[in-house]
């Protein structure tokens, strides 16, 4: 991959002289940007493009290019690749579109481009992308005209699956004051996708923080493997988020992880931060340039009361706490108070300070209190004479920040006038608004805290094999009410005692070996909601009631299962996943989980670990801690069977859909017990 974005040499193969020609674009780029190694054009036409010859053909060029940029008709992308891959060329990018995002006629052209280079060995960038950019080596390669003096260099490199995002992220980048590395443009991701990126930019030194834009994941257990080994902050702004159509009718667990809560719920597993906009990306490039956020606690420093409430808000709103100011510290800023109106409080209101030096002393001040971990400053101005030392402040706190080791940030509305110069005061990221940027401080802490876990960069999911079978659509069909117990009894689970019986008589047979109380259902495992259909009865004392509800209820079969202990009901829920593989999902069970929605998901196998976190994830874990008096659940038993849950998950992929809804998961050391279960499998065909 080096090679891609350090070559010695470029050929740009579909330039021209007209006036208007995107790979003589390319070639302009590429000069404009000072590319030092030579630069070969090729085009039908021949002639000159300013001193450079224009060859007819690739092979006309007598040199071995290292890279190829292709700018031509789809069509003739197969044989030029063919063209490339003899003559010793090992890499490509492929700008051309009209593959198949233009519908199936492109998929046979796709076929020839991929044999023609798996025959050279060949790889390559796209096709239908805008190429990528090294702002170190000058290595511009877009079609689309770029400038220097709009672009500037930094630690920042982003993979993006659209051209369009690529612009539009080097102008918001441009206008927040932040310097960018290297950009990609991945296109259709034919051959290379967002994991070679992504591996590649992990053992980049140029490069320190991490974007992706997708709108589809190739593998993302390999994508979760490249967070886990990786120090660097890595965002996605993930896109397409509608779930695939699928039979969600007979499944809690498809109803509730779709496609997009399986992609963050992976996500959260790998640390990986997830952002809903191209400025809430921009906003955690800029917290990732400051030193890290290694503890919760926040000082809040503003210049109104409205300011303060909104900072505090922020900090509650994501997760943070306010820091408790020292005596002395409170006792610094009283010196420095005119009218004695200040309150001295966290956030601290310094609209009484009017001398901006002050306020630089006062973070200098909060920066060496034990119980900041970062501090935050909602600066504002009002007058003219206020604009060189509100410049200043921005300095001081870049200077600070790096002095004490923690976060610092600004926020500050510029006036119109002032907009630009504030931003560009110092190599220096600044906020406009208290809740951006404390949603952002938090995603520091949360990327430090994960990073500093025992065992976090060590941490590796078992990627999944590829079969015969993968993409064919298959039969499924849903195992009977004993052969989904079996299953799960087979891995260890604890399953409720039970029997299948035909009628009455035998149903009163089977009980008699369980013992009362017993539980009567009709087996019927497509059933989602079996209270809804009257299909169970609870608490079964004695031979004669359970005659008479058996008499009652309509189907061929029945399960009479042993009533268990009282306790809290959980899902835990699992599908194959697309993108992931087998995903494993839980939250508190019973018939309101569709309503209420408050689960967890991780990719499995999950370790205990992840169990604990899955569970700390749900909003209802309090009821599981235990309230008003209640005993806590038998939270070391939950977490193994979701570990155990997890790997069934992953060592039979056959199974598509699981539901264990409920599992009464019984108080401190009781245990846990499967008392309902569906599992939906594939046939695998008989030849």
């Amino acid at each position: 991959m080096k090679t891609l974005f350090y070559p010695r040499s470029v050929m740009v193969v579909g330039v021209s002289n007209a006036p208007v020609n995107l790979g003589k674009s390319i070639v302009q780029n590429l000069d404009r940007f000072k590319f030092q190694g030579p630069v070969y054009c090729v085009g039908k036409d021949g002639g000159y493009l300013g001193d450079r010859i224009i060859y007819r053909t690739i092979d006309d060029v007598d040199a071995v290019p290292d890279l190829a940029v292709f700018l031509i008709p789809a069509r003739y992308i197969p044989e030029a690749i063919d063209t490339c891959g003899r003559k010793g060329t090992r890499y490509a990018v492929i700008e051309t579109a009209g593959f198949t995002e233009y519908g199936d006629d492109g998929r046979d052209l796709e076929r020839q481009l991929c044999q023609a280079a798996r025959k050279w060995n060949m790889r390559f960038v796209g096709p239908n992308c805008i190429s990528i950019i090294n702002l170190e080596n000058g290595l511009v390669l877009p079609f689309v005209p770029f400038n220097p003096e709009g672009t500037k260099q930094g630690h920042i490199s982003l993979a993006a699956q659209s051209g369009g995002v690529i612009v539009d992220a080097v102008r918001l980048l441009s206008l927040e004051n932040l310097g960018f590395n290297k950009l990609i443009s991945m296109g259709n991701k034919l051959d290379l996708n967002e994991n070679n990126f992504l591996e590649f930019l992990i053992s980049d030194p140029g490069s320190h923080v991490i974007g992706l834009y997708l709108e589809n994941i190739v593998d993302g257990r390999r994508l979760m493997n490249g967070a886990y080994q990786s120090d660097k902050p890595i965002i996605v702004l993930k896109g397409n988020i509608a779930d695939s159509s699928r039979e969600i009718a007979q499944f809690h667990t498809a109803a509730l992880a779709g496609d997009d809560a399986v992609a963050d719920g992976a996500f959260r597993q790998a640390g990986i931060i997830r952002v809903s906009s191209m400025q809430e990306m921009i906003d955690n490039f800029k917290i990732f340039s400051l030193p890290p956020m290694r503890g919760p606690r926040l000082g809040l420093l503003c210049r109104s009361g409205g300011q303060g409430v909104m900072l505090a808000d922020a900090v509650y709103r994501h997760g943070l706490s306010l820091s408790q100011f020292s005596d002395d510290f409170f006792a610094f800023v009283t010196k420095e108070v005119r009218a004695g109106v200040i309150r001295l409080t966290n956030p601290l209101d310094l609209g009484d300070i009017f001398n901006l030096q002050t306020h630089i002393e006062i973070m200098e001040k909060a920066l060496q209190e034990k119980d900041v971990d970062g501090l935050v400053f909602s600066h504002a101005y009002v007058t003219d004479a206020e604009v060189e030392a509100s410049k200043k402040l921005i300095v001081a706190a870049r200077n600070l920040s790096l002095t004490y080791g923690k976060p610092v940030v600004v926020t500050i509305i510029p006036r119109k006038k002032e907009w630009f110069s504030m931003k560009e005061a110092a190599d220096f990221p600044v906020y406009s608004e208290a809740d951006c940027a404390i949603r952002a401080v938090s995603n520091s802490f949360c990327h430090f805290t994960n990073r500093s876990l025992p065992g976090w960069s060590g941490k590796k999911i078992p990627l999944r094999e590829k079969t015969e079978n993968d993409g064919a659509r298959l039969s499924a069909r849903l195992l009977g009410s004993g052969e989904a117990y079996d299953l799960l009894a087979s891995a260890g689970l604890p399953v409720a005692d039970y029997r299948i019986v035909g009628d009455a008589e035998e149903g009163v047979k089977a009980a008699g070996e369980i013992g009362y109380p017993v539980a009567a259902k009709v087996a019927v495992p497509a059933i989602l909601h079996k209270t809804e259909e009257q299909g169970v009865k609870l608490n079964i004392a004695d031979p004669k009631e359970l005659k008479r509800v058996i008499d009652d209820m309509s189907g061929d079969e029945f399960m009479i299962q042993k009533m268990a202990a009282p306790g809290r009901e959980v899902i835990i829920g699992g599908r194959r996943d697309n993108e992931f593989g087998p995903v494993i999902l839980f939250g508190m069970g019973g018939i309101f989980v569709e309503v209420m929605k408050d689960v967890a998901i991780r990719v499995a196998p999950i370790d205990n670990d992840d169990a604990e976190r899955m569970i700390a994830d749900t909003e209802s874990r309090r009821l599981l801690d235990g309230i008003r008096g209640q005993a806590p659940a038998d939270m070391p038993a939950l977490k193994w069977c979701l570990v155990t849950i997890s790997r069934l998950l992953f060592d039979h992929p056959e199974i598509v859909n699981l539901d264990i809804n409920p599992m009464i998961v019984g108080d401190d050391r009781m245990g846990c017990v499967i008392v309902d279960a569906k599992i939906e499998v594939i046939e695998v065909p008989q030849d």
